[in-house]
């Protein structure tokens, strides 16, 4: 072989080498899509947050359909997604009690927080138990919070990008008069209830907020759900749910239903499971707020009729 021949064989080979792809390494899943790259809390919000963001954004719940908001604890891979964003749409009212470590590691100056609660009467502060301090933060259970969130996300989704501010506001309209049927259409079905049987008694205290909207009594197992009740509690529940003929007790998507089951059993009234709160479902059963709601109503009104 001579020497130039040589010389363009190396070249040749040096060039092929050159082109070999590199092997990527990347453990952390990165959003992707277009448009406004949005953070909430938990997976009811998102859905709001979609029927008004459309195709202009990308939204991430940080807890998925199904799970308990309140096992929660971000992972480093959640940190990677605040520091992405754009927006953190938090409900407030201590939904998200890591919210403010989880921002201060997520280090990013441009991210805008939004507390979608902020402004709105909340039950439950000032007295006892596990939401004294911040008040309950069930609030999108009574649609007509919901409909007061979306009306802040559409606002603040304009000011971070005002040309589609129009866009915005239409999918906010068409999706405030389907809040107001849903709304409408609750009320309705639960006044079919006989007054007498207008008392609910569900695991964890998620439904004030529904409760006093659409006319019911509420009471929950436990006042904390990482917590059991004291045997006085309990007592005291068992009386109340036989002195009032309360016709179900509930359990709770994401939630372990033992106790209720023993409350049901101990009181000779039958337990109906599931219904949504902090989450809507993995599947389509009530995968959007308004299927959510719609089915917790169903459930709720076949109950106690």
């Amino acid at each position: 072989m001579n020497f130039r021949k040589f010389l363009l064989l190396l070249t040749a080979a040096l060039f092929l080498a050159g082109c070999t792809p590199k092997q990527q390494h990347s453990a952390v899943p990165t959003q992707t899509g277009s448009g406004i790259q949005v953070i909430t809390s938990i997976s009811p919000l998102a859905d709001l947050i979609k029927n008004v963001g459309g195709d202009k954004i990308k939204v991430t719940a940080l807890i998925k359909p199904g799970n308990d908001p309140h096992d929660y604890e971000p992972r480093p891979d959640d940190v990677k997604l605040v520091a992405g964003a754009q927006v953190f749409f938090a409900n407030g009212a201590g939904e998200e009690p890591y919210l403010e470590k989880l921002i201060k590691n997520a280090g990013s100056a441009s991210l805008k927080t939004v507390t979608l609660s902020d402004g709105l009467e909340l039950l439950e502060k000032g007295g006892e138990g596990e939401y004294s301090s911040t008040g309950n933060p069930h609030l999108w259970l009574d649609v007509s919070n919901a409909e007061a969130y979306v009306e802040k996300i559409r606002n603040t989704l304009s000011q971070i990008s005002p040309q589609d501010k129009d866009y915005f506001s239409a999918n906010a309209d068409r999706y405030l008069k389907e809040l107001d049927n849903l709304d409408n259409s609750i009320s309705t079905q639960i006044s079919a209830i006989p007054l007498s049987n207008r008392k609910m008694v569900v695991f964890h205290d998620a439904f004030p907020y529904f409760a006093k909207r659409y006319g019911l009594q509420f009471r929950s197992l436990v006042k904390s759900s990482d917590s059991e009740p004291s045997a006085k509690q309990y007592a005291e529940l068992i009386t109340y749910v036989k002195q009032e003929q309360v016709k179900a007790i509930f359990g709770e998507a994401g939630f372990n239903p033992k106790l209720v089951k023993q409350l049901s059993q101990a009181t000779g009234t039958t337990f109906v499971d599931n219904l949504y709160d902090d989450t809507v479902s993995p599947n389509t059963q009530a995968d959007t707020y308004i299927k959510m709601m719609e089915l917790n109503t169903k459930t709720i009104v076949q109950a106690l009729k």
